[in-house]
């Protein structure tokens, strides 16, 4: 009672000030097209966020102002019936519907969120983990890889039925025991347990298709006859720990009664996202309200995108310690550049028998090292950028099916976000019909060990030998390229006489540009570095230039070098032209 009669009192005392926060905000709201809605993506509620920092604990009374500001703001918290049913042509949902979202099932959630929800009148979906909940009462419940909580940490079956009955919480599963890291490489990295292949390290093998099928298969199965039997109710949806999920897992979980997925890709559900792939907004930092109301109105730009392109020829060595330093000092230089992207080449220039060779485990071509997997793990991990596989279409040595089965083997084996497809001037391989036709099918083949996972395209050009008064003369098939891939990078070659002027001009051909929408947000200027003669490698120079582009508005560029880690040049000098997070771009000024 009288934790009900605070929270009665701070609703009280926070509407006000909710509504005053934003009471146009619905109307500023770019994701009001009809039939869509947004999902928040909470997990703990606690009383003392700010004693005890967690990045995915929201403060008991910051939840009651977003409640607040969501009423007062013109948001409708929806149901899964609501959503499932203007899905199927029922119902439509209001505008600006909401689904709140509460992962990990803590016991705060029935003792903060549960009592707040009956409040409002909101209704929510609470994702459980079986093995928690089921865990004998006194012991130490292991969690993902936080270590142990103690089990009074996670409400009883009784208490989750209850708030079931109540119909205002949805109930899904979040795995029985799939939230967690298992050994996914030889070098003892621990990647999401749904989706990474089990590594045996006693005979250096990974798990099959079959016994990973197998594996989560009899996982969901069980959990949803665990929640049926508990709860009444079978789970319709899946929330997947730590948003990591593939094609295949999809249709597993539907054929487990669960067709709808929760993720953590960013974004609104239009009406065209299918439900089997909800997007959702994370909560995190304990944001505050003004932050809270700026992440449901959805960003109004994609942020832009900073590239640094790396081969792994230069972190591999025979020598595992050598290896280890050298991907020790990727990370470094990653670390003072701080761009947002790493676009990491997945195959080697450097024949193995004479043969292509790759770093990722596969059917076909010899693997000069199974290094792919962990240097893309540690850059995500450690530096906080995404990692975009760089991969060949042609240049192999096999068929275009066996091609596409090498795609399959590294989206099987390795964790990224996104892929690169290189076709090298020499290659033969030009952006016609059947080049686009065939990267379709090859991401198609990869999204099924790998999702989400947006492509990308490589384009090799010399501006200063390219008309640049219009654009097909300066970039020939980029209009193709633009309706195709999620990103075009323009990779400049490496003997081209550029300067920042040619640059600027180029940038403002492709700004003025008809008929190629959303062309800033694709693409990526590919700035040669040390390869270039020494009087224009320096990194100043390099930032200069970079610099002339943003002012004609470009938005996204990049660093490719011959010799990464070789480069003893200062990456400082770079840092302020490559960096979103610690200097934020400044579009369309004069430099003084």
């Amino acid at each position: 009672m009288r934790r009900l009669a605070l929270m009665t009192f701070l609703l009280a005392a926070c509407m006000a000030q909710a509504v005053a926060a934003g009471r146009d905000s619905a109307l500023a709201d770019p994701y009001a097209e009809p039939g869509s809605f947004v999902v928040l993506s909470y997990h703990e509620a606690r009383d003392d966020v700010r004693d005890y920092p967690d990045p995915y604990a929201v403060d008991s009374a910051a939840l009651v102002q977003q409640f607040a500001w969501l009423r007062g703001n013109g948001y409708t918290p929806v149901s899964i019936d609501a959503i499932i049913s203007a899905r199927a042509g029922g119902k439509p949902l209001p505008p600006h519907a909401v689904l709140l979202s509460f992962d990990d099932a803590y016991l705060s959630f029935y003792t903060r969120v549960y009592p707040l929800l009956r409040e409002f009148g909101f209704p929510a979906v609470l994702a459980v983990v079986g093995r928690w909940i089921d865990a004998p009462h006194g012991a130490a419940t292991p969690y993902g890889e936080k270590g142990t909580v103690p089990d009074a940490d996670f409400p009883s079956w009784r208490e989750l039925r209850e708030m079931a009955d109540s119909g205002l919480v949805e109930i899904a599963s979040h795995t029985f025991d799939l939230h967690h890291g298992i050994l996914a490489n030889p070098q003892g990295n621990l990647q999401p347990a749904a989706t990474a292949r089990k590594y045996d390290a006693a005979n250096g093998s990974y798990e099959s298709d079959a016994s990973w099928r197998a594996r989560v298969g009899a996982d969901l199965a069980r959990n949803s006859e665990v929640i049926a039997r508990e709860t009444g109710r079978r789970p319709r949806v899946i929330v997947w720990p730590y948003g990591s999920y593939n094609g295949k897992l999809l249709r597993i979980a539907r054929e487990s009664g669960m067709p709808m997925a929760l993720t953590l890709d960013d974004g609104p559900n239009t009406p065209d996202v299918p439900l089997t792939a909800v997007r959702r907004v994370l909560i995190e930092h304990d944001p505050s309200l003004a932050e809270f109301a700026v992440e449901v109105r959805g960003p109004r730009t994609r942020e832009p995108v900073r590239v640094v392109q790396v081969d792994l020829d230069e972190i591999y060595s025979a020598d595992p310690l050598r290896q280890e330093s050298n991907l020790s000092a990727l990370l470094d230089r990653i670390e003072v550049l701080k761009p947002t992207h790493v676009f990491l080449r997945a195959t080697t220039g450097i024949r193995v028998d004479n043969n292509a060779a790759a770093y990722f485990p596969n059917r076909y071509l010899p693997m000069r090292g199974d290094l792919f997997n962990r240097t893309a793990w540690q850059l995500a991990s450690r530096t906080d950028v995404k990692v975009f596989a760089v991969m060949p279409l042609a240049g192999l040595g096999v068929t275009q099916e066996r091609i596409g089965e090498i795609y399959e083997d590294l989206a099987r084996h390795a964790n990224f976000d996104g892929v690169v497809f290189d076709a090298r001037p020499d290659s033969g391989e030009a952006l016609d019909a059947a080049s686009l036709e065939l990267t379709r099918r090859l991401a198609a083949r990869m999204r099924a060990f790998r999702m989400p996972m947006a492509a990308g395209r490589v384009l090799n050009f010399d501006p200063s030998a390219q008309r640049t008064d219009r654009l097909p003369g300066a970039v020939p098939g980029i209009a193709d390229a633009i309706g195709e891939y999620d990103y075009v990078a323009l990779m400049i070659r490496p003997e081209a006489a550029v300067d920042a002027a040619s640059l600027a001009a180029l940038g403002s051909s492709l700004g003025q540009a008809g008929g190629l929408p959303d062309i800033w947000n694709k693409v990526i200027f590919m700035l040669p570095g040390e390869s270039w003669p020494a009087d224009r490698a320096h990194p100043a120079t390099i930032a200069r230039q970079m610099r002339a582009l943003q002012l004609e508005g470009a938005l996204n560029f990049g660093y490719q070098s011959a010799d990464f880690l070789g480069d003893s040049a200062p990456l400082e000098a770079l840092a302020p032209a490559m960096s979103l997070r610690v200097y934020p771009p400044r579009l369309k000024e004069k430099e003084e």
